[in-house]
C-alpha cells in the first residue's frame, strides 16, 4: 500500500463530526448513544469522600472519576433518578480499580422501580462476574429509579454507569477502543476509493475519485511497475477500466490518478481475477456461519434462542446455505471440511459444558441442542454446509417456537418464516438425499405441513400502512417496532417457498398442490397492487431482507410465466428504473431516497449493500431495456465494491480482515464492544459496518452506525455470492422431480 495514502490521525475529525451529528438524520443514529444515566440524580449507601456517587454518572471511565463507599461498609449500594421514566433496555456497569481482578464486582443486583415499587428482573441478578465491563440486558418500561445493590462483602467501586434504552449502543469505551480518534483524509491529494480486495476479470470494475474534477487521467499498472496497461479520465467523480481484461495472475495492480491542483496519488492494491468472488469470498462466507453456530461455535452461547447467535426466524441462513450448494455443488464439496458432528455432539452434549445463559433466549436451549444430537446425523464426510443446514433445519425440528429479542410484538410463536427456511431443505432435496438421512427428510416435511397455513395467507406486516417513518423511530411510541427498518417482514418473503411446496407436493403426488401455487401468485398480484416502489420503505428500507422480493418475483415469473400475474415484468422493470434512479452518484451506490436519506434510517446500512447484488441480478435478468440491464448489473458488482472500499470512508466493511480478508488494507475503524450479544468478534468472516447517511457524499469520519456484524448479514451475503453465480444462465436452479 502507498504509504502516502495511508490515513493520518486528527482531532479535526472530531470538531466534524460534531457538526455533522447537528443534521436532523445523523441526530436519529446517534439516538442509539443516548446515555440514560447522563443527568440523572445519584445518591449511594456511603461515599469516600474523594469518590462521591456522581461520579459514576459523569461520562468518564476510569479510576480518578468513580463512587467508592466509606471503608469498610459492605453490601451498599447506589441509586440513580432520572429526570422523566424512562425506558430501559441494557446497562453497562464499570467496576473496579487499576487491573486488581479481585476489585470487581463479582456480586450485585440491579433494581428498578415501575410505578412505585421496586422489581428487581432475573436478568439482573449478577452473579460469579469477572468483567470489568459487564452489559446487562435488563427490560423495563417508564422506570423512574435504577438502584445497583451489592451482595456479600464487596467492597462498592464503581468507574460508571451507563443506561440505554436499546441493545446496540456500543457503550462508553467503544471509541476508545479505536483509540479515541478517527482517520482523517488528506484532501490536498487525489483520493481513490477502489475494491481493496479486487474485481472479476467479466464484471464492471469501477472506482470513485471523490475530489478529482472531470477529466482527470488515470493510469493503471501492476504494483512495482511502471508501465502503463490502461488509461482512462474521471468522469463524475468516477474511473472506468471495464474494458480491461487481463489473463489470471496473483498480481496487484494500482490506480494512480495525477494532475490539477491536487497532489499525486495511488490507490490501493487490488486483484483481478477470473473468479475472484468464488476464491476471495466464499471460504469467509462458509467460515463465518460456522463460528457463529449457538452452543457449537466459538462461543458456548445462543442469544436469541436460534440455531446462530442472534439469528432470528428472519435471518434465512437455511435458505442461503441450501442456494449457495446449489450454485457450486463441486466447488462446496471440495471445501475444507471442518466440522466434525459426532466430536461437536460429545462436546456439547457432555454434563459440564459451559454454556453460557447470560444472554436472552437461552431459555430451553441446552435441551433442544441435544435433541438436535438425537437425530440421525449427516455422514461424516459431508461438506460444511450441509452439515450447516442440517444444524440448523434440525434445530427448528425440535424447537421451532422462538422469540427475536429486539423488541419484536409477535413473540414466541412458530413463525411462518422459520417453516419457510425448513422448505428450502424438503425442496432440494434431491441434491441433498446422498449426504442426509432420509428420517431427516420426512422429519422436515412433515414441520412444513403441519404448520404452512399462515404462508398462504398475505402477512399484515407487509402492508405500508403498518411501516413506520424515520421521524417516527425517535419521537413516537411505534419506534419499538423498528418496521420495515428491522427487516424482519420483508414483502413476498413466501412466494418461493409456496412454489418449492408445490413442487414437492407434486413430487409426492399429494393432492392439494394448487393451493401452494395460487398462493404464491395471489402473494405476487398483492405486491403488484399494494406496494409503490416509490416509497423506499417499501424496497431498500427492508434492510438485509429485501432480497426476499423482487427475487422471489423474478422466481415466480421466470419458473411459471403461465400463471405469472399481469403486470408482474412491468412492476419489476418499474422497481429496477426506481432502483437506477437513486443510484446516479460518485458511488453507484442506491441511495434510500433523493432528499436528505443515503441510507436506512438509523439502521446499519452493510446489510442492505450486501442483498443488492442478489436483488439486481435477478431484476437484470427480466427487464428487456438492454440498458437498464447493463445499469442494473453495474449496480449489482458497484454493492460488492461499496462494501470491500469503494465508499465515503475509504474502509472495507470487516473490522477485523486479518479474519478471512487478507487483501484488505483497511478494516471498519469502529469495533463493536467484546464478548456482547452474538461475540462476533470471535468469528472469521464477519461483516461489521458501512457509513450512514451524514457521510455522503464524501465526509470521512461523519455518521458511523453501529458497527456490529450480524449472522442476517452473512446469510444476504451468501445469497448474493450463488446469484452470481446463477447469473451464468440467467436463472435459480430448478430441482429435479424424481425424489
Amino acid at each position: 500500500m502507498n504509504q502516502n495514502h495511508r490515513t493520518s490521525i486528527s482531532s479535526v475529525v472530531q470538531a466534524m463530526l460534531l457538526s455533522i451529528l447537528a443534521v436532523s438524520m445523523v441526530t436519529l443514529v446517534a439516538a442509539k448513544e443516548v446515555n440514560l444515566a447522563k443527568g440523572a440524580t445519584v445518591k449511594a449507601s456511603s461515599s469516600h469522600a474523594k469518590y462521591p456517587a456522581a461520579k459514576v454518572v459523569d461520562q468518564v471511565v476510569s479510576d480518578a472519576s468513580r463512587w467508592v463507599a466509606d471503608k469498610g461498609e459492605q453490601a451498599g449500594w447506589i441509586e440513580l433518578a432520572f429526570a422523566k421514566p424512562v425506558t430501559i433496555r441494557t446497562v453497562d456497569v464499570y467496576s473496579g480499580w487499576k487491573k486488581d481482578q479481585k476489585s470487581v464486582l463479582a456480586d450485585f443486583d440491579i433494581s428498578l422501580k415501575i410505578a412505585g415499587k421496586w422489581v428487581t428482573p432475573k436478568s439482573g441478578r449478577i452473579r460469579h462476574n469477572k468483567d470489568d465491563e459487564r452489559r446487562i440486558y435488563i427490560e423495563g418500561e417508564k422506570v423512574s429509579q435504577l438502584r445497583l445493590s451489592l451482595v456479600g462483602s464487596h467492597v462498592g467501586r464503581i468507574r460508571e454507569i451507563a443506561v440505554y434504552d436499546n441493545k446496540e449502543a456500543e457503550g462508553l469505551l467503544a471509541h476508545a477502543r479505536q483509540g479515541g480518534k478517527d482517520a482523517a483524509i488528506d484532501r490536498s491529494r487525489h483520493q481513490i476509493a477502489v475494491n481493496q480486495v479486487g474485481y472479476e476479470t467479466g464484471r464492471s470494475k469501477r472506482f470513485t475519485a471523490p475530489l478529482s474534477p472531470d477529466g482527470t487521467e488515470f493510469t493503471l499498472t501492476l504494483r512495482g511497475s511502471t508501465d502503463v496497461l490502461y488509461r482512462g479520465v474521471i468522469n463524475n467523480k468516477n474511473g472506468d477500466f471495464s474494458q480491461f481484461r487481463p489473463e489470471d495472475s496473483q498480481q496487484h495492480y494500482l490506480i494512480t490518478l495525477s494532475g490539477g491542483s491536487l497532489k499525486t496519488n495511488q490507490s490501493d492494491p487490488f486483484l483481478i481475477r477470473e473468479n475472484l468472488y468464488d476464491e476471495q469470498f466464499w471460504q469467509p462466507a462458509v467460515d463465518f456461519l460456522i463460528d457463529s453456530r449457538s452452543v457449537v461455535g466459538t462461543h458456548p452461547s445462543a442469544y436469541g434462542g436460534c440455531p446462530w447467535r442472534d439469528g432470528t426466524y428472519y435471518d434465512a441462513i437455511v435458505p442461503s446455505l441450501v442456494l449457495f450448494y446449489l450454485a457450486d455443488t463441486k466447488r462446496i464439496d471440495g471445501m475444507p471440511k471442518q466440522i466434525d458432528w459426532q466430536a461437536e455432539k460429545a462436546r456439547v452434549t457432555a454434563a459440564n459444558f459451559p454454556f453460557d445463559a447470560k444472554n436472552p433466549g437461552s431459555e430451553g436451549v441446552m435441551e433442544a441442542v441435544r435433541q438436535y444430537y438425537q437425530l440421525e446425523p449427516p455422514k461424516a464426510d459431508a461438506p460444511d454446509v450441509v452439515k450447516m443446514i442440517h444444524w440448523g433445519a434440525g434445530y427448528y425440528l425440535v424447537n421451532p417456537a422462538t422469540k427475536d429479542p429486539s423488541r419484536d410484538p409477535d413473540g414466541r410463536k412458530i413463525h411462518a418464516q422459520t417453516i419457510e427456511q425448513v422448505a428450502y431443505v424438503v425442496w432440494a432435496w434431491p441434491a441433498l438425499k446422498k449426504w442426509l438421512p432420509q428420517s431427516f427428510y420426512h422429519q422436515c416435511y412433515a414441520l412444513c405441513v403441519n404448520n404452512w397455513e399462515p404462508s398462504l395467507e398475505i402477512n399484515p406486516w407487509w402492508k405500508p400502512s403498518s411501516y413506520v417513518t424515520a421521524k417516527s423511530l425517535t419521537k413516537s411510541p411505534k419506534k419499538k417496532l423498528l418496521h420495515p427498518f428491522k427487516g424482519r417482514h420483508a414483502p413476498g418473503h413466501s412466494i418461493v417457498p409456496n412454489l418449492m411446496m408445490y413442487e414437492v407436493a407434486q413430487r409426492e403426488g399429494r393432492k392439494g398442490a394448487e393451493k401452494y401455487l395460487n398462493a404464491a401468485v395471489k402473494q405476487a398480484e398483492w405486491i403488484i397492487k399494494h406496494l409503490d416502489w416509490n416509497d423506499p420503505r417499501t424496497t431498500k428500507g427492508h434492510r438485509m431482507s429485501e432480497h426476499r422480493t423482487i427475487p422471489n418475483l423474478v422466481w415466480l415469473l421466470q419458473k411459471y410465466p403461465d400463471h405469472a400475474p399481469d403486470g408482474l415484468q412491468e412492476k419489476i422493470t418499474e422497481w429496477a428504473r426506481v432502483a437506477v434512479s437513486r443510484s446516479d452518484n460518485m458511488w453507484d451506490f442506491r441511495r434510500y431516497d433523493l432528499e436528505d436519506l443515503w441510507t436506512i434510517p438509523a439502521m446499519n446500512e452493510v446489510g442492505n449493500s450486501l442483498s443488492v447484488p442478489a436483488i439486481a441480478t435477478a431484476a437484470a435478468w427480466v427487464v428487456d431495456d438492454p440498458q437498464l440491464k447493463q445499469r442494473l448489473e453495474e449496480l449489482a458488482t458497484a454493492s460488492v465494491d461499496h462494501v470491500f472500499g469503494r465508499n465515503p470512508q475509504l474502509a472495507a466493511a470487516p473490522h477485523k480482515p486479518d479474519m478471512g480478508f487478507p487483501e484488505i488494507e483497511r478494516g471498519w475503524p469502529r469495533g463493536y464492544k467484546d464478548n456482547v450479544c452474538a461475540r462476533l468478534e470471535l468469528c472469521r468472516g464477519s461483516i461489521s459496518s458501512l457509513p450512514g447517511s451524514g457521510a455522503y457524499p464524501f465526509k470521512p469520519g461523519g455518521d458511523f452506525r453501529h458497527p456490529e456484524g450480524w449472522v442476517n448479514y452473512g446469510a444476504s451475503w451468501c445469497i448474493s455470492l450463488s446469484y452470481f453465480k446463477f447469473d451464468a444462465a440467467a436463472t435459480t436452479p430448478s430441482i429435479n422431480l424424481n425424489p
